[in-house]
């Protein structure tokens, strides 16, 4: 048996992010493949970065066969102050033409967190139905992800609530774990969610600590099941809605980012599988 045939297969429904790795993108790509997941996250530092230029970056993606299930990420959009408008639609439309050389699809705009950002509410949904009209457009889609220090929109029924008043067919939820459970957003919420406007599930795990909530966030995340969290009945739940697309282990960690890429991607699939083979075994089958 060759070394290829030995390889786990694909699993086309599980993905990483680019950023759980250190080191260089080629080999980061190589390790989520091996390990069995069929697609990652994109970021423009992963095009723009990369020492070749972005064709190199690109070059390398395809060569790993992994899809791109999102690009991130568009920042402090929505609610921004009106004088800002134009230059944060153009910073859009630049990572909607960076998105067409990789074949992406789906562009995450996490929620506002400036200190400018408007309160109402009127305004953040007309702005994400304008942020629609851009992807239509392009044809791609916006994942609206509530973060747990966002300024006015924090939880997933925050971020809901936003989507279902924009009403627009490119635009819906991006739902992560870790800031739902950071939160302690309770999860019967999620049975309210209309799983087709649900376009990606993020997973993360974590320990509780008295760190402020973007510093676990952005460097002690652990892998599905590695923490306390409820993972599980997390899935279930999202499931239940009539979810069927990719869930994206996203985890910022600083060992992760200084170990291995490929034990760090096997690491990552042998805690997923643990944590969400029974609740979810679709997920594991290529």
């Amino acid at each position: 048996m060759s070394h290829r045939d030995s390889r786990p297969p694909r699993l086309p429904r599980l993905g990483m992010t680019t950023s759980t790795f250190g080191g260089a993108l080629d080999g980061k790509l190589r390790a989520m493949a091996a390990a069995g997941f069929g697609a990652t996250e994109f970021w423009p530092k992963d095009l723009f970065e990369h020492p070749d230029g972005p064709d190199a970056a690109v070059t390398q993606l395809r060569a790993c066969g992994l899809g791109v299930s999102a690009y991130q990420a568009l920042r402090n959009y929505e609610g921004a102050p009106p004088q800002e408008r134009a230059h944060k639609s153009g910073i859009a439309a630049q990572m909607m033409d960076q998105m067409a050389l990789l074949g992406a699809e789906l562009l995450v705009v996490a929620s506002n967190t400036s200190e400018d950002a408007s309160a109402d509410r009127a305004r953040m949904v007309d702005d994400l139905a304008r942020l629609g009209d851009l992807a239509a457009a392009r044809g791609v889609r916006i994942a609206y992800e509530p973060i747990a220090w966002g300024r006015h929109v924090r939880s997933f029924e925050d971020g809901w609530a936003v989507v279902r008043a924009a009403d627009h067919p490119q635009v819906g939820l991006l739902l992560d774990s870790f800031h739902s459970f950071i939160l302690d957003t309770p999860l019967a919420a999620l049975s309210d969610i209309d799983g087709s406007k649900i376009f990606l599930v993020e997973l993360s795990d974590f320990a509780r600590s008295a760190l402020p909530f973007i510093d676990i966030a952005r460097h002690y995340r652990l892998f599905p099941g590695e923490g306390l969290s409820p993972m599980a009945e997390f899935v279930r739940r999202v499931r239940a809605t009539g979810y069927a697309g990719c869930y994206s282990v996203e985890v910022f960690n600083a060992h992760c980012r200084a170990s291995d890429p490929a034990e760090v991607a096997l690491r990552a699939m042998a805690a997923t599988r643990g944590a969400l083979s029974e609740v979810a075994p679709e997920l594991f089958q290529p």
